[in-house]
C-alpha cells in the first residue's frame, strides 16, 4: 500500500451521478499555510439545498473523516488532476494523523482513488492490517477544464466548461456517503472516510455539523458522532 495509481476506471466506483444544479463558493485568501487548506466557503447554501434530495437515514452513531495531505497543487492555490500526490509536507502531515488514530480503533477504511486521497490512506493504515477499499464517489470534484489554473475565488455556483457540475458532484458524493453511513456499528470498530475537501462540505451539510478553519485543514482526522441531539464533529488529537 504505498500509493496505488489512480484508476480512471474506478472514478464513479459506486455512486455514480446524473443530477445539475447550483453551487457553492470558497475562497483562498489565507494566511501562512496551503491556501486551498482552509478556504472560506461561500454560498454554501447551495450544497445544503442539493443534498435535501439525498435520501439520508444513516445508522452509524459515529465515524472517521480525513481529509488528504498536502499537494504542490494545494499549495501553489491550483486546479490539480487525479494524479498528483502528496507533497513532501503531505507526507508529513499524513504520518502525523496516522500518529494521532494510532489509539483509534478502526475496522474499515473506504478511500477516494484519486492519488492524493490514496496515499494518505495507504500511509494511515500502515502496519494496521487494514486495506482500504477504493471508492469513486468519494473522488474530488472533477475540475478537468480548469486543471493547472489558478483557484482565486471558486465559486462552486459556476459550472466551467469540461468540468464537473455541483448538481452531479453533490449527488455522486452525496449519495456515496448516505450509502456509507446507512451501515449498523461495527463493534470491532469505527470506519474512517478519506477523501477530499468537497466531500467534508457535502458531509456538512448531510449531518448539519458546523466546520471550523482546524476541521478544514489537510489532513486532521475528524471523529463524527451522533445523538438524540445531532451530529457533533470534533478534531481526533
Amino acid at each position: 500500500m504505498n500509493g496505488r495509481p489512480f484508476d480512471s476506471s474506478a472514478t464513479l466506483g459506486h455512486c455514480s451521478a446524473k443530477l445539475a444544479a447550483p453551487p457553492e463558493t470558497w475562497s483562498t485568501a489565507l494566511a501562512a499555510g496551503t491556501p486551498t487548506q482552509v478556504a472560506p466557503t461561500l454560498g454554501y447554501e447551495a450544497i445544503q439545498d442539493l443534498t435535501r434530495t439525498i435520501p439520508f437515514r444513516p445508522r452509524l452513531t459515529r465515524f472517521i473523516f480525513l481529509r488528504h495531505g498536502e499537494t504542490e497543487g494545494n499549495r501553489k492555490g491550483i486546479y490539480q488532476a487525479a494524479d498528483v500526490p502528496l507533497n513532501a509536507a503531505g507526507e508529513a502531515q499524513a504520518a502525523e494523523a496516522a500518529d494521532r488514530l494510532a489509539l483509534a480503533s478502526i475496522a474499515h477504511v473506504a478511500a477516494s482513488p484519486m492519488m492524493r486521497a490514496w496515499r494518505t490512506a495507504a500511509i494511515v493504515t500502515d502496519g494496521r492490517g487494514l486495506t482500504p477499499e477504493p471508492d469513486g464517489g468519494l473522488a474530488e470534484r472533477y475540475f478537468i477544464g480548469l486543471v493547472g489554473t489558478t483557484v482565486g475565488r471558486m465559486d462552486w455556483r459556476d459550472d466551467p466548461p469540461a468540468c464537473e457540475t455541483l448538481g452531479a458532484f453533490v449527488h455522486r458524493a452525496g449519495n456515496c456517503l448516505s450509502r456509507w453511513l446507512s451501515q449498523d456499528d461495527n463493534p470491532d470498530g469505527d470506519l474512517m472516510l478519506v477523501a477530499h475537501g468537497g466531500q467534508l462540505l457535502v458531509l456538512a451539510a448531510l449531518t448539519g455539523v458546523d466546520l471550523n478553519v482546524e476541521l478544514r485543514r489537510n489532513a486532521t482526522p475528524i471523529l463524527f458522532t451522533r445523538s438524540t441531539a445531532g451530529w457533533e464533529a470534533v478534531a481526533v488529537s
